[in-house]
């Protein structure tokens, strides 16, 4: 109840901010001196906006034979929908032009890349089209085959896999019997996502709650926690994330507690963040900016 009535406030908020500000998502990139383990580091990480002041976001990072890429969702005023480019990063800050991987008829976003052996795969969201799809690089970073449905008839957002202990995961978000996709977790499990035969996990829904579950990236250790990052979209779509450490994961039981929540502190334009990946010492996340009306 208590959450619900924040919502309605912070909404009344937003509608007066829309009135003064403008906002666009970006990206924030950065390699640390030591894995990603407190906020502060977070601080001086360098920024990726669009040209034009469109939409960067939904990043995820791959490192292939020692050059970095980020893959994320863009929006521009050209395409009616969402759809997916990468670029790649150097340690001095500078990047290459963003390249479009995938642009389809529908929304895509969150290129969640991941590598199964010697192959780079990746499960764009792909709600509109009520699947949970597989695609497979066929030359790296920019040529992508779709490899099968994971996933039919259902509206999944941000899903997300994790192999853990001999099994595959899918973290993942539905509107079954929920107003939001963030008002619950789901799991699925099975042993070959490239051939896979997926259970749904007895606890299902493993969380549920009011617009915080949402996955915000892949499972990373933080402080020697594994965690898992999630949207809270309290304050807004995108307020902030929420690192909640994961206590117990197999086929039969799931357990999350939160551990810590990130904040766009590190500079007072920006209003929001809402996916983070963060891999040995480098880190990427995205972020909302607002700047005045002119």
């Amino acid at each position: 109840m208590m959450r619900t009535i924040l919502k309605k406030w912070y909404k009344f908020q937003q509608n007066q901010q829309a009135k003064k500000f403008d906002s666009h998502w970006y990206m924030r990139f950065g390699w640390l001196n030591e894995p990603l383990a407190n906020q502060g580091q977070l601080t001086n990480l360098f920024e990726i906006h669009s040209t034009k002041k469109f939409t960067f976001a939904d990043c995820f990072y791959v490192e292939d034979h020692g050059r970095h890429f980020i893959f994320f969702e863009e929006v521009d005023d050209q395409h009616p929908v969402g759809f997916l480019s990468v670029l790649e990063i150097f340690k001095d800050g500078t990047y290459t032009e963003p390249q479009t991987i995938l642009k389809l008829d529908y929304h895509l976003s969150y290129p969640c890349v991941f590598k199964v052996k010697n192959d780079w795969y990746m499960i764009p969201e792909t709600s509109a089209n009520k699947t949970v799809e597989l695609w497979k690089c066929t030359k790296f970073p920019t040529q992508w085959e779709k490899h099968s449905n994971l996933l039919k008839d259902i509206e999944a957002v941000d899903t997300t896999p994790f192999y853990h202990e001999g099994m595959w995961y899918l973290f993942t978000s539905t509107r079954r019997h929920c107003k939001k996709f963030g008002d619950r977790l789901d799991l699925f499990y099975t042993e070959d996502i490239l051939q896979p035969d997926w259970k749904e996990h007895p606890q299902n829904p493993v969380c549920k709650g009011h617009q915080q579950f949402r996955m915000a990236g892949k499972p990373f250790t933080y402080n020697s926690k594994l965690v898992r990052p999630s949207q809270d979209s309290l304050k807004r779509y995108g307020g902030n994330i929420e690192l909640k450490e994961i206590i117990k994961l197999s086929p039969t039981e799931y357990q999350e507690q939160l551990l810590e929540v990130v904040l766009p502190h590190w500079n007072n334009q920006d209003d929001g963040c809402h996916t983070i990946n963060a891999k040995d010492n480098f880190v990427v996340l995205d972020a909302i900016r607002l700047s005045p009306k002119v």
